[in-house]
């Protein structure tokens, strides 16, 4: 048993150090860099809708109030709306938007229904078909994304690079209520992003995520959409099978709400997992192989650990010191990685970019938002135990279902091709 869990502690040691370290430097690089003034396609921004998040109106005049420029001090860009019914509760929200200005071209389209695919999608395949002749980048967002005021030049700026097939931001929930619900799912995102450094299973995130037009009609993403319920991981494929790349720009980490209740986070994981699953098995594999190995350890742990109590047995005592190593260790690299969060995040999230509040209420939500994310270290290193209990289980449940409930609608994923709605 000594050696198991020796082994294992070992292992996940040299991984975390590999992980991170190339999470850091790919993150100090990137920070490092400024958007070329002269790069700025024409861009659409597609945005899917549907309900009212919270700030939605917020949001919706903040995305138009972007600064994307030309050479000439012209915006760059138009925003296109989709929602699937006129009697979504987004859309008298939308069409009032769109009314009280000008400066920025916008359109508002209702998708209607299609069983045969997921609604977001149905909505951005619709939006797709409004775009201008001059297009030339495809930016595609979400509703409830507060972005800085320089987001879409950030985004569209590696796209000049060739190899690069799509640019991608990424969500970063905060636990403000700091329970263990939040927690997990905030430690599941935070674990997640560490791939996107890494070019073998780096994904793009559908929240924030642009590509060139002629990059979207090669890697053929719309037949890839047409009978899909999922669109990051669907493009991510896409893109990767004509030997593109897809690039992490940390200036578009968006801090999110990462509250949830137990019956939330249940739903939540399982549609990561299967999603990952149907649309991109190359990381689904991978998060498999962690999750077996994590229930080898915990499971030689328990026997140690028991074993030992009732035993006395040095070498079991040994072996159950070697494996609960493993949790100081992750606690180092929680505390490293949360200062490198902290300062993507303070650099993401500036004064400016709360538009809509006045001065106090600035400074209470960077006030809220800061002391959530610092006291959260503490919480995620008491809750890690619960993470490895949970989390390789929800893994491995996804191997026994396609199912999944979306914003209220339950889905089959039969195939990358084809998906049912329940």
């Amino acid at each position: 048993m000594l050696p198991l869990l020796a082994l294992i502690t070992l292992a996940a040691t040299i991984a975390q150090i590999v992980s991170f370290n190339r999470m850091f430097s790919y993150v100090q690089r990137e920070l490092a860099f400024k958007p070329p003034l002269e790069y700025a396609p024409k861009v659409s921004v597609i945005l899917p809708c549907k309900g009212l998040d919270r700030g939605f109106e917020e949001n919706m005049v903040k995305l138009l109030e972007q600064r994307y420029i030309g050479i000439d001090g012209k915006p760059r860009f138009e925003v296109i709306f989709a929602v699937a019914q006129e009697s979504d509760p987004a859309y008298a929200v939308l069409k009032r938007v769109c009314e009280s200005q000008k400066a920025i071209p916008t359109k508002l389209v209702v998708a209607g229904i299609n069983q045969a695919r997921g609604q977001k999608i149905n909505n951005q395949l619709r939006a797709l078909q409004e775009i201008s002749d001059d297009t030339e980048v495809l930016v595609f967002v979400d509703s409830d994304v507060i972005a800085r005021h320089d987001f879409i030049q950030y985004l569209v700026a590696h796209l000049q690079d060739p190899t690069v097939g799509v640019t991608t931001g990424y969500r970063f929930y905060i636990p403000f209520k700091g329970d263990w619900p939040s927690l997990l799912r905030s430690l599941w995102n935070r674990m997640s992003a560490w791939e996107l450094a890494d070019p073998n299973y780096a994904f793009a995130w559908g929240g924030a995520m642009a590509t060139r037009r002629k990059t979207f009609d090669d890697a053929k993403v719309a037949q890839h959409w047409d009978r899909s319920a999922d669109d990051d991981l669907s493009l991510t494929t896409a893109v990767k099978d004509i030997g593109l790349k897809v690039r992490f720009v940390p200036q578009c980490l968006v801090a999110s709400d990462g509250d949830a209740t137990i019956p939330e986070i249940v739903e939540w994981t399982n549609r990561q997992l299967i999603l990952t699953k149907v649309y991109y098995p190359k990381l689904w594999r991978r998060a498999i192989r962690r999750a077996v190995i994590l229930v080898v350890w915990l499971l030689a742990l328990v026997g140690s650990i028991v074993t030992a109590a009732l035993t006395g047995s040095t070498e079991l005592i040994a072996a159950s010191i070697a494996g609960l190593i493993l949790l100081p260790i992750e606690v180092y690299f929680l505390l490293k990685a949360q200062r490198l969060w902290y300062r993507v995040l303070s650099l993401s999230a500036k004064e400016e970019d709360f538009n809509g509040l006045n001065s106090a209420q600035k400074s209470s939500e960077r006030a809220l938002m800061e002391h959530a994310f610092q006291s959260s270290l503490l919480k995620f290193s008491l809750v890690l135990p619960l993470a490895h209990i949970v989390l390789p289980w929800m893994t491995l449940y996804s191997v026994l279902t396609n199912r999944i409930r979306w914003r209220g609608i339950d889905y089959e994923l039969r195939s990358p091709s084809e998906v049912v709605i329940i």
